[in-house]
């Protein structure tokens, strides 16, 4: 037993020896959050999301080994999507999410980063800008996929990625007076700016 603590005590040294860990908090802004809107009525009319922006806030690690560096994340996601709907005309979805990027990737010229990798997505709340209207069901889970590029500037870093949904989320909602019901199809497929301080 003595050994065995002994053995994973000088791994985990040896690991800390090659690796240098930063850790930091990062915002920004994500847009084009792709989605569109189905009416179950007989003449079903699908409407696509427009004028739909987003921002997020939360913090991350980065494991650096050499040139290569893995990176998981923890933020919070806000997203603002508009829609046109055949009964209730123009409304606005607000959907909040927690979101798990794991991303792994080289760095570039001392400065630039490269990388690319899961998006675990879980959702928080999800709400329309209309009264009369209640959300009946919701998808908990998505997942989707990042790729970017990034560079540091002494402790700021500055990142561009591109996300794109392998799966997506479904939130359905009835209408309290009409009995009509509907379902906003979102999927996560958006271009997110960020910067960043790792201490």
């Amino acid at each position: 037993m003595i050994k065995k603590l002994f053995v994973i005590s000088l791994l985990l040294v040896s690991i800390n020896a090659l690796a240098q860990i930063n850790l930091g908090v990062k915002g920004g802004m994500a847009f084009g959050y792709s989605g569109n809107l189905k009416q179950t009525i007989t003449d079903i009319k699908e409407s696509n999301a427009k004028n739909n922006i987003g921002w997020h806030l939360g913090a991350f690690m980065r494991i650096n080994i050499s040139h290569w560096f893995l990176q998981p994340e923890l933020y919070y996601s806000d997203m603002k999507t508009e829609f046109n709907s055949y009964s209730e005309g123009n409304f606005a979805s607000h959907s909040q999410r927690l979101d798990i990027p794991v991303l792994a990737g080289r760095k570039i010229l001392g400065i630039g980063r490269i990388y690319a990798g899961p998006v675990f997505s879980s959702s928080l709340s999800e709400k329309i800008s209309l009264n009369h209207i209640e959300k009946t069901k919701t998808d908990d889970f998505a997942l989707a996929g990042q790729l970017g590029t990034g560079i540091d500037l002494s402790s700021l870093t500055f990142d561009v990625r591109y996300e794109f949904g392998f799966t997506q989320s479904q939130t359905n909602f009835v209408n309290k007076y009409t009995n009509q019901e509907f379902k906003i199809e979102k999927r996560p497929n958006s271009l997110v700016v960020s910067i960043g301080y790792k201490f």
